[in-house]
């Protein structure tokens, strides 16, 4: 379980953190982004990304490939 924050800090350590730092309409062009590539993710900032047993070395591969193009695209 993890979760992904467009941000200049270093971390994000609590509410406060995430609301004067993250920036949230950069995330959301990064979801739309993945889903053009194929991948679903939660279009909620403030909930984790989980990979579970039930997902293959191809399925976190093919993730990894996805997020490399989208933050290419975001840049």
């Amino acid at each position: 379980m993890f979760q992904i924050y467009f941000t200049d800090r270093e971390t994000i350590h609590d509410y406060r953190d995430y609301c004067s730092h993250v920036d949230t309409q950069r995330y959301s062009r990064f979801i739309q982004l993945l889903l053009d590539h194929g991948i679903y993710m939660t279009p909620s900032n403030g909930l984790h990304w989980i990979i579970s047993t039930a997902h293959s070395e191809a399925d976190v591969a093919e993730l990894l490939n996805a997020a490399d193009q989208a933050c290419a695209e975001l840049s």
